[in-house]
């Protein structure tokens, strides 16, 4: 079957006692969920009640003034409809082709599956993904409603072309990371004869680290930010300040969250050759540096960021790396503070960052690791290492 045709038939994988026929819709959402390779879960995210919204359950994008309580319940609502797959065969291939139509969609979709039973509703942590409540085996899947198929990703995923430039393409037609993701974990980008699926996790991973590389290549030559800004936002209680400063493209990131046993702290600094300090941060430092050096893009400009990130508490890692994203988004589509110099810019930071500088110096002493990476350094001060 073609890329984007309309699955009509039905697929019998196995016969369960007291198995029933269940009507879902999906936002479109899929997931892909590594076992043990070649060995992996593939899901499609649907709800069992016909939504009014149920379109932007799986687009954050549209997420801009919901609340926590708002986006745990809309996930809440999402089934994962699950079945393994053998990623090195490709099969059982109809599941697949099911799988692929639903994720270049546009639109919700109606699928009818073949389950046992189905859980409670109980929201689960995907690991660095958005969570969703529990996985449900099923044993056949019909589509029964026609797909919207986007002509341009159709058009785009029939290329034989690498995986980072499909996804180029697709972000500069305005698809949002998690569809370019979405589209990379089912097999739908790289060149054809080498198309595998891919954890969902790992597909975000490789659009990132493939828009950032692509990215410099085009900020080459490109004009240097010529004065000193301070961003901020606040989203779902968690603060993010950024400091933006003539230099070389570049995004280091700095994290701080208030835990039950004190403050946890974290870095990622951009081309400096050192270990982040722990696995969430360097998933939260990806995400950031999309959101970063989307902007980079947009404003075909120069410029070496340095994020600093304040959760008050850790309520909202469920939530996954998407509030960074967000957040960092957020902070630089606000109306900057303007400043013409280094020190004016260290003292503003000084006053406004949250909590102080002093906390995101002291213990690791996270800003002495700056020394080696920034070429513009003028004085020895730890303030001073900021530039």
């Amino acid at each position: 079957m073609a890329i984007g045709q309309v699955q009509t038939r039905q697929m019998q994988l196995g016969h369960a006692t007291t198995s029933r026929y269940v009507t879902a819709f999906s936002p479109p959402g899929v997931t892909v969920e590594a076992i043990k390779y070649p060995l992996m879960t593939v899901g499609i995210l649907a709800a069992t009640d016909a939504q009014e919204y149920l379109s932007i359950f799986d687009h954050p994008e549209s997420w801009t003034g919901l609340n926590r309580e708002t986006i745990v319940s809309m996930r809440r609502e999402l089934y994962r409809f699950t079945i393994p797959i053998n990623a090195r065969a490709m099969k059982s291939s109809e599941f697949i082709e099911v799988l692929q139509t639903i994720a270049l969609s546009v639109s919700p979709v109606a699928i009818e599956v073949e389950t046992a039973n189905l859980p409670p509703r109980n929201l689960h942590p995907l690991g660095g993904q958005l969570p969703a409540s529990p996985a449900v085996e099923i044993q056949s899947i019909e589509i029964v409603s026609e797909p919207e198929i986007s002509r341009v990703a159709q058009r785009i995923t029939q290329l034989d072309i690498p995986a980072s430039e499909s996804a180029w393409k697709l972000l500069d037609y305005d698809y949002s990371l998690d569809q370019v993701a979405r589209l990379m974990s089912v097999g739908l980008l790289g060149r054809i004869d080498g198309r595998r699926l891919v954890p969902t996790r790992g597909a975000y991973k490789a659009v990132i680290d493939g828009y950032i590389n692509r990215s410099l290549i085009e900020l080459i030559e490109k004009p240097k930010a010529s004065s000193y800004r301070v961003f901020t936002s606040e989203l779902l209680g968690e603060n993010f300040t950024i400091l933006v400063q003539p230099g070389e493209p570049r995004v280091d990131y700095l994290r701080i969250e208030r835990t039950q046993k004190g403050l946890e702290r974290g870095a990622s600094f951009e081309r400096l050759k050192v270990a982040v300090t722990d696995p969430k941060t360097a998933v939260f430092a990806d995400h950031a540096r999309f959101s970063a050096y989307e902007k980079l893009v947009q404003h075909q400009e120069n410029s070496h960021i340095t994020i600093f990130h304040f959760a008050r508490s850790n309520k909202n890692n469920i939530l996954g790396p998407w509030v960074v994203r967000a957040g960092v988004k957020a902070a630089l589509e606000s109306n900057p503070l303007e400043l013409d110099n280094r020190e004016n810019s260290l003292t503003v930071l000084e006053s406004i960052l949250s909590p102080s500088l002093a906390v995101w110096t002291e213990r690791n002493t996270l800003l002495d690791s700056f020394s080696g990476s920034y070429k513009t350094v003028e004085h020895s001060s730890p303030l001073s290492r900021l530039g």
